[in-house]
């Protein structure tokens, strides 16, 4: 099946980022575990000849890949979740969402772990990937009745392809129709065997307008070409319904990093750790190797013959003479300076991250951090941790909003009563001390500030410490009174 020109530049990219977290499994005996670690011309005229490489296959495995992209992206993503979001289904009181708005909160997924779980995964995919996708769907009963609003997820690869239309007020998401992968593995049992069962979902509006979704499960490539997106086929059509009403829009959300939308297109925003990761890996194996060629010395024995073709290292050899010539033997031993050189490029390798953690600031470096400092150790590019975090909040906020226009609100009153606002106090400024004190006593000796301004800002650096300017100047002179006694 033909896919996006976008799709096709960044799914390898989604496929690298996922192997570098998941580790040494998928880098190292992966699908493209030669990709990331290749053949040297030499190891490549090995394998043509021999048909494999012994030299590649013993560099392969004694290199350790050092998986620090892994705790990266989980301290990023978890660091999202250290403070709850705002969430209100109302301007003055939740009340004003009906009940089976307010369920999605606790509910309102296949994990029935509510919006909490949902951020999680969210953020999570937002830091990985750089992309998720949300679906206000329909579950209902047996029977087919007490239809319950649920939020379906969708990893990057499975938004397969789109078309987005002009944005107006009928069409708040702005897509006309969007192709989904949902193939999932089967089993036959029959044959006892598991299988890939190809399942497509084809989210469109019709020549009415009118929100459907089809599901195409024989000959995915045929049935795709031969689709009419105005005109959808009865068969596997279906046109979801609460309480009587259709939608005139597709209710799915795209969440990229920093924006939300189906035609957004951007790189995992912590691809160059994997890649920092991967290169590392590279390095080590070829230090690995040089390790073991210097460790391991060659003996060399002249004007002798070798009665015994399996000696070792540690064993002892009674060499018989050549020809009458002196017998001499030695040891040939490789210089260690190339293992400096690669030892210092995996150190410069891992140095390179202090660009990018947020593990300091996480075990306790930003309580006297300021929100520059913060910035540095949490963002690669144009990326930060809270702008992803807040891209993260408005698309859930904004299915909150489609399932309150599905209840039956206008789009204005569900905009007024729905908020989801992530917190994102842990990059607020922060002062440091020390830097503080630095500065009232260069503010003694050369006046910039009010004394008042000067105590504004001390208590900006110790909240909730300081009494009120006022009644510290009274304090103050009191004190004086007294000769500073107690």
């Amino acid at each position: 099946m033909q896919h996006n020109h976008n799709y096709a530049r960044l799914a390898p990219k989604w496929e690298f980022a996922r192997d570098a977290y998941e580790g040494t499994e998928a880098v190292k005996r992966g699908r493209r575990a030669l990709e990331y670690l290749p053949m040297t011309k030499q190891e490549l005229a090995e394998a043509r000849e021999f048909g494999v490489s012994r030299h590649y296959e013993i560099r392969r495995a004694s290199a350790s890949y050092e998986n620090f992209f892994r705790p990266i992206v989980n301290d990023i993503a978890g660091f999202m979740q250290k403070n709850p979001p705002t969430i209100k289904f109302g301007a003055v009181s939740d009340g004003e969402s009906p009940a089976e708005i307010r369920a999605i909160r606790w509910y309102g997924n296949r994990y029935n772990d509510g919006l909490a779980g949902l951020k999680q995964r969210l953020n999570f995919a937002q830091v990985l990937e750089g992309r998720y996708g949300l679906l206000l769907d329909l579950v209902c009963g047996a029977d087919g009745r007490d239809a319950q609003f649920s939020i379906t997820e969708y990893r990057a690869d499975a938004i397969l392809d789109g078309e987005t239309a002009p944005f107006s007020p009928d069409t708040p998401s702005g897509a006309e129709w969007i192709l989904l992968d949902e193939s999932t593995r089967a089993f036959d049992r029959a044959s006892k065997t598991w299988f890939r069962q190809p399942r497509y979902r084809v989210l469109g509006l019709d020549a009415n307008r009118e929100f459907y979704q089809t599901l195409l499960d024989r000959a995915p490539d045929d049935e795709w070409t031969a689709f009419d997106l105005n005109r959808p086929p009865r068969v596997g059509t279906r046109y979801p319904t609460y309480r009587g009403r259709r939608l005139h829009f597709i209710p799915m959300t795209v969440c990229n990093v920093g924006r939300l939308g189906f035609d957004v297109w951007e790189d995992p925003p912590y691809l160059d750790v994997a890649h920092l990761a991967i290169g590392n890996y590279q390095i080590d194996s070829f230090y690995k190797t040089a390790l073991q060629n210097h460790a391991s010395p060659t003996l060399v024995v002249t004007n002798a013959d070798r009665p015994d073709p399996n000696i070792a290292l540690g064993g002892v050899i009674w060499p018989t003479s050549r020809g009458g010539q002196p017998v001499t033997a030695s040891l040939l031993e490789t210089s260690g300076r190339g293992l400096a050189e690669l030892r210092a490029a995996k150190e410069f390798t891992k140095g390179a991250l202090r660009y990018t953690s947020v593990r300091d600031l996480l075990e306790g470096a930003g309580a006297n951090s300021s929100a520059e400092a913060i910035k540095l150790r949490t963002s690669t590019g144009t990326a930060a941790v809270a702008a992803i975090d807040m891209t993260g909040a408005r698309a859930i906020e904004e299915q909150l909003v489609y399932a309150s226009i599905w209840a039956g609100a206008t789009r204005h009153e569900a905009m007024d009563r729905i908020t989801y606002e992530a917190d994102v106090s842990y990059v607020v400024t922060e002062l440091q001390l020390q830097t503080v004190g630095n500065f009232i006593a260069q503010n003694e000796k050369h006046p910039v500030l009010s004394r008042e301004a000067v105590y504004r800002l001390l208590n900006k650096s110790l909240p909730g410490v300081l009494p009120p300017y006022e009644d510290n100047r009274r304090q103050l002179a009191g004190e004086r009174e007294s000769g500073g006694a107690d």
